[in-house]
This record gives structure tokens, sequence and C-alpha cells, in this order.
């Protein structure tokens, strides 16, 4: 493909800088195959072992565990800033696991640290860096109540009330016994009556 070569020595392909500018497409493509190739490499066989929870790393399996518990730990003596920074550290480390590593254990380990950030952003008032967190969260676990009741507090406190009420009812259908919800609802329920001139 012309614009395209491929350097031998780092084994990458490499785009000219023209097809970059007009293609932007094409540089991620091309950027995760690079990664892709780079992570064969250093693993060292041609093909790489079939992912199993036998050889996830346990090495950086128990440094993340490390930065999970300091974040819940800071977050239990009200320290939220410092457990959302040890939870993003947390999430760095997750992502620079090996790409060829099981993706169950990594999915495992991601949701259970977006979960916490998520709260501690909710605590330092950080509402959209919390809407994003549980975003992603709900994209993982569509069933899971208590990832609606987060979006919908972050969405509230944007002033999306609309949007609150409806995460609110969603996590209701999955677990309509939910006092904090239905408490979180009624609140919301409240704030758009008023936003629209209505009192009760």
């Amino acid at each position: 493909m012309e614009g395209v070569s491929y350097e031998a020595k780092t084994k990458k392909l490499i785009l000219d800088p023209e097809i970059v500018s007009t293609s932007p497409a094409l540089k991620l493509e091309t950027d995760q195959l690079n990664v892709i190739i780079q992570e064969l490499i250093n693993q060292g066989s041609d093909v790489p072992p079939v992912p199993t929870p036998e050889n996830f790393n346990k090495d950086l399996s128990k440094m993340i565990k490390k930065l999970y518990d300091g974040g819940v730990q800071s977050f239990k003596m009200g320290k939220f800033d410092d457990s959302a920074r040890q939870f993003s550290v947390g999430i760095e480390m997750i992502c620079r696991r090996p790409k060829l590593e099981s993706f169950a254990g990594t999915i495992q380990e991601l949701s259970k640290f977006l979960m916490s950030r998520c709260d501690a952003y909710l605590k330092t008032k950080q509402y959209l860096q919390a809407y994003n967190d549980v975003d992603i969260l709900l994209n993982m676990q569509m069933n899971a109540p208590d990832n609606f009741l987060r979006r919908g507090v972050a969405n509230y406190f944007l002033g999306n009330y609309e949007l609150a009420r409806a995460d609110y009812q969603r996590g209701l259908a999955f677990d309509e016994s939910n006092q904090r919800l239905q408490h979180e609802l009624n609140i919301c329920l409240d704030k758009i009556l008023e936003e629209n001139g209505d009192y009760l």
C-alpha cells in the first residue's frame, strides 16, 4: 500500500505524515496493530499461549490489589482525593497488562476499580469524572442496580434531572425494593417538578 512502510528494526508499520493527517482512523488501526505485534514479540514465541487464569500475571495482580486496598483504606479515612488517585494508578496498571492475557480477569479488576473511583469522585464532587467511570461500568455490567444509582447521582448533580430519573428507574427495574434508589428517585422527581414550576 502506498504511504505505508515496514521498519524491520522495530518491526512496526510506519505511515507517511500525509496519510496520518488525512486518515486518523487508519493511524489508530496501525497503532493498535503495532501494539499487538510488540506484545507478540515480547512474549517470545510465534503463537501466544491460550489466555487462562493460570497464566495471568500474578505479580502484577498483587501490586494492583495493594493499590486497591490502599484506595479503600483512604476512602474509609475520608481521604477521597487520595483514594481516587490510588484507584487511578491501579487503573493505569490494569491497562498496562499484556494485551494477550485473559480478558475475563482484566475486566473483573477494572470494574472493581471503576466502581470505587466513581464513588471517590462522587464524594469529591467531581461529577463529570464519576459519570465517565460509571458509564463505562454500565457498558460492562448492565444489570447492576448500584451502577444505575451511581450514574443517576452523577447526572442529578450535573443538572441532568430527566436522565437521572431514567437511571434510577432502570436501577429499580433490576431491584424494585432498593430503598436508596427509591429515595433518590423521589428527590429527583421533586426537583423535576420544581424545575417545571410545579410544587408538591
